[in-house]
């Protein structure tokens, strides 16, 4: 277990909720987040699954994990709507949010419709599901020839996105093909470094000095992207953080077990707690804050305050306490 990529998985779904409350100081995070996860998914099915076979036992992980809670939050999502919000949306797209391939449609009603950010599931489970090819083929391939590969979708993806019009922009943020490379490169990564003997015997001070490298990228890369310079806001989907997101990967891989000091700070409790509960915590966000909008908000005064406002400090605590009990009861299903 590399905790350091855990702690982070928390601080990433932290950021991704600022987000959604509209603290747009966060919004840098967020994108790079959102890579973080899918490169994240990959890299680690890479670097445990080293035979094929092995990816049934993902195959039954990763439904396990994914379908019920989705399941659960949807059909949560539907009753609140219902019973509280009296809203009465249900369409055609539903059984596609159901099986997870909303994401598919290139339309924002369908792909954010129902359980808004189960878009990012819908993506995930295509990924999982051409994994056996993409080992196959990363594993036996000659390793030049597989890197050529992936940096060709990744300039084929950055190509794409520099010339779509907005609508297209929105929808390759979505979009499973496009989220596929951000996964393979991922998985590369994770064959590259399985295949490497990590360093051994480092000082503290060399460690954080690596530690800090890729917070450094990080932080350059959002300020490019917070300039608001066209060419960044283009590849803010996906292409833009591939570099930070591969650097912090890598670090902490490399460094796992003898941390430096920003690494000691990543493995303490809380924050391997918080990154143990991300998944709940991305998922069921906008529930949460529409419950508290409407059920909670009217004891102080306030109903129907919806889409965010105004609800953070009530919303987030409601939000990671949940968090914790369903995935405590997930865990014993």
């Amino acid at each position: 277990m590399i905790k350091t990529l855990n702690s982070w998985r928390g601080i990433f779904a932290i950021c991704i909720v600022c987000f959604h409350f509209k603290m747009h100081a966060f919004d840098q995070m967020t994108y790079a987040g959102v890579t973080f996860f899918f490169m994240l998914s990959g890299f680690l099915v890479a670097y445990r699954h080293s035979r094929i076979d092995s990816c049934k036992r993902l195959y039954w992980h990763r439904l396990k994990r994914i379908f019920p809670l989705h399941w659960i939050v949807l059909a949560a999502m539907i009753l609140l709507d219902i019973t509280i919000m009296h809203k009465f949306h249900y369409g055609w797209d539903l059984p596609l949010h159901l099986l997870l391939l909303q994401s598919w449609i290139p339309k924002e009603e369908v792909f954010y419709n129902y359980s808004i950010h189960s878009w990012f599931l819908s993506s995930l489970m295509f990924c999982v599901i051409v994994t056996p090819l993409l080992l196959k083929f990363l594993v036996t391939s000659n390793r030049k020839l597989a890197w050529g590969v992936i940096i060709a979708a990744c300039l084929a993806v950055t190509a794409v996105n520099l010339s779509a019009d907005e609508h297209w922009h929105n929808y390759l943020y979505v979009c499973p093909a496009t989220r596929l490379v951000d996964y393979s490169l991922g998985m590369l990564l994770g064959i590259t470094l399985r295949e490497r003997s990590l360093a051994s015997q480092i000082s503290v001070t060399r460690a954080t000095f690596h530690e800090l490298v890729p917070l450094a990228v990080l932080a350059v890369f959002g300020i490019f992207h917070a300039s608001g310079n066209a060419v960044a806001i283009s590849l803010e989907s996906s292409a833009l953080w591939w570099l930070p997101v591969s650097l912090l990967l890598v670090t902490c891989t490399i460094l796992n077990g003898q941390e430096g000091i920003v690494g000691k700070l990543l493995i303490l409790k809380p924050l391997l707690w918080l990154g143990s509960i991300s998944f709940e915590i991305y998922l069921l966000q906008k529930f949460v804050n529409n419950a508290c909008c409407y059920l909670v908000a009217p004891f102080f005064g306030h109903f129907g305050i919806l889409i965010y406002d105004y609800s953070f400090a009530c919303t987030l605590p409601l939000l990671i306490i949940t968090a914790w009990a369903v995935n405590r009861l997930m865990r014993k299903v």
